[in-house]
């Protein structure tokens, strides 16, 4: 089984956190059906030593429907013995956020939809999924255009080059402030027509700022980011299926939580 990395973003300003998941835990309903998909879910989580966020979900098909089934040792068809209102959750899917990192990690990223959607509907706050990847080319590679950028200005040798904190500093009337974030916006400038321009020269000097974001979009409208800091990730863990094709939950966190400790 193999966990991919992503970033997750709350109001696309900030990382998730610990309290955010608390709220989560308490406030989420333990069955969920997304508005507009056919997806069931069954639902349970937990908070590990007070830093990782675990998700287990038993889903399937809520729509799809038979009135009958075929008995595998004679081949004929008898009655479903189950009505339509009863769901037999065939697939799982496993989430984990490691708070202290800020690295969201799930084992199959066609559920990144749900996932987001649920945080969103129980905190009423927009929760986004971005991909991590694995250098600036990959991502000019996969965006069309250029957003904008976030980072954090630091009060160092760089920094002080700049009047940005003695300004600051003199409209509230207070010390120098020792980092300053800022958020550079852009109508969607093409990659090809200047934004990539862009990008190669916060690559050149990334080394001056802290936390610097690219902020991109696709062909398909969505916002994606790269991260400095982050590095595309691939855990593999092997748990064991039970003689009915399921994995169990508690074997699968315990091996995630191994390798991320």
């Amino acid at each position: 089984m193999k966990f991919c990395n992503f970033l997750l973003r709350v109001d696309g300003i900030r990382e998730a956190s610990i309290d955010d998941f608390k709220s989560v835990i308490e406030k989420g309903l333990r069955t969920y059906r997304p508005e507009h998909q056919k997806y069931l879910y069954s639902i349970e989580m937990e908070i590990i030593d007070d830093r990782f966020f675990w998700m287990s979900c038993d889903y399937d098909d809520a729509v799809k429907f038979r009135d009958y089934v075929i008995n595998r040792e004679t081949g004929e068809k008898e009655p479903n013995p189950r009505s339509k209102a009863q769901i037999e959750p065939k697939q799982q899917f496993f989430a984990c956020y490691d708070c202290s990192e800020h690295f969201l990690y799930l084992n199959d990223l066609n559920r990144r939809s749900f996932l987001s959607q649920y945080l969103s509907d129980t905190l009423q706050k927009e929760f986004q999924i971005n991909n991590v990847y694995s250098s600036v080319d990959d991502f000019c590679n996969r965006v069309k255009t250029i957003r904008g950028f976030k980072y954090t200005q630091v009060d160092n040798l760089f920094g002080r080059s700049s009047d940005l904190f003695a300004q600051v500093g003199n409209i509230w009337g207070q010390d120098l402030p020792s980092k300053i974030q800022l958020k550079m916006a852009y109508n969607d400038i093409p990659v090809h027509g200047g934004g990539r321009q862009l990008v190669d020269i916060f690559s050149r000097h990334r080394c001056e700022f802290e936390d610097v974001i690219i902020i991109g979009c696709d062909d398909a409208g969505v916002e994606q980011t790269f991260d400095f800091s982050s590095l595309l990730k691939h855990i593999m863990v092997q748990p064991t299926k039970d003689e009915n094709e399921h994995f169990d939950p508690c074997e699968v966190r315990e091996l995630l939580l191994q390798k991320l400790r």
